[in-house]
């Protein structure tokens, strides 16, 4: 009978050879069964010289285990299921990468699914995923804030942790799993008491979608810090939009005709890029007239029209603890909870009150 971790043949009309598990037995001078349990990841004892040689012997004929073979060996697929709001967006594109960095290293590869921010389309990726045999499913997306679809959720994973499956969340998330934290009350607060310091007072705070918890912590952060300060909170200095740049861009008509704000801070930087596009096109100087700061950091803050101030995440620093902490759940551990630290990188967007006083918004724009 033919090893089940053997390669899988090579395709007709390939000239490429492969090594076989039984070249790699022949090599290190051990049985095929001993080989095959070092590279399919066998609990079953080998003595740590045999395990060396087996190793060597793979590194150096460069043997590549079959991915099918040694989930039948293993009961385990190496795959992880990672669930996002929206792929393209750079916020998670940069968490995906720090995934990548350690799992892939790990020899995990990753399915990423979209939710599109909708609950149905979230279930069905983690149902999906499920299907797939996936080893452990990563929440990166904040949860929507919803009893109905929690409930769901919830009992979709306990059975899949029921069956051996593992959990961890990226961001504030009700479901009780492992998790790698930021405070994003905290975070906003930050970028708001940035523009408290720099002397402004009238402060707009540009909303992400009202059904995710990362906004309702991310708003309350931003009211704490102007309550500290001793400013009055004004729910007409709020406006919602949806995290995109076109949002951001939408929201300029409010900002400058419907607020006296001379900062403004937005929930994620991609809005805040778009504002800050808005604003230039009606006429309205970034930030000699209006202070623009975001959040998150992401990669292309450095270039947008007025490079923009933010509160900086490590968002691939985020991704690779999220999966360390994946490979020590299913090694058997318990990491216990973790966390990122935040931090603002001024940049040009944001000004003195004293400057934006002298400045001035040109007229037709207030």
């Amino acid at each position: 009978m033919t090893d089940p971790s053997e390669n899988t043949p090579t395709p007709p009309g390939r000239s490429v050879t492969r090594s076989s598990l039984r070249d790699v037995a022949r090599l290190a001078g051990v049985s095929a069964s001993t080989a095959s349990r070092v590279v399919s990841g066998s609990n079953h004892p080998v003595s740590a010289q045999s395990r060396a040689r087996v190793l060597e012997a793979a590194r150096t004929l460069d043997f590549r285990p079959n991915r099918l073979a040694r989930a039948l060996a293993t009961a385990r697929s190496h795959t992880i299921g990672v669930v996002v709001h929206d792929a393209a967006d750079p916020y998670f594109a940069q968490i995906i990468r720090g995934l990548e960095d350690v799992l892939e290293e790990n020899d995990y590869a990753l399915f990423v699914a979209s939710s599109d921010l909708e609950p149905a389309t979230e279930l069905a990726c983690i149902e999906a995923f499920l299907s797939h045999q996936v080893d452990a499913v990563v929440l990166a997306a904040s949860a929507i804030d919803d009893a109905e679809h929690t409930a769901e959720l919830s009992q979709l994973l306990d059975d899949f942790i029921g069956q051996g499956g593992q959990v961890v969340c990226l961001s504030e998330h009700p479901y009780p799993a492992a998790s790698v934290m930021i405070h994003n009350d905290e975070v906003a607060a930050t970028a708001t008491r940035h523009l408290i310091e720099l002397g402004h007072r009238r402060i707009a705070y540009l909303a992400g979608p009202s059904q995710l918890l990362v906004n309702t912590s991310r708003h309350s952060g931003y009211v704490k810090a102007l309550q500290d300060a001793g400013i009055d909170y004004d729910p007409l200095l709020v406006h919602e939009a949806d995290f995109t740049l076109e949002s951001g861009r939408m929201a300029t008509d409010w900002l400058i005709d419907s607020t006296d704000a001379t900062g403004v801070v937005a929930a994620n930087d991609l809005m805040a890029i778009g504002l800050v596009r808005g604003l230039l096109e009606r006429g309205v100087q970034v930030p000699e007239q209006m202070s623009v700061v975001g959040i998150d950091d992401i990669p292309f803050t450095d270039y947008a029209p007025v490079p923009l101030s933010s509160v900086s995440i490590p968002l691939t620093d985020l991704g690779r603890r999220g999966g360390t902490m994946v490979l020590r759940l299913l090694a058997g551990e318990d990491p216990g909870p973790d966390e990122v630290s935040h931090r603002l990188v001024q940049r040009d967007s944001t000004t003195s009150l004293k400057l934006s006083h002298a400045a001035g918004r040109p007229a037709g724009t207030s």
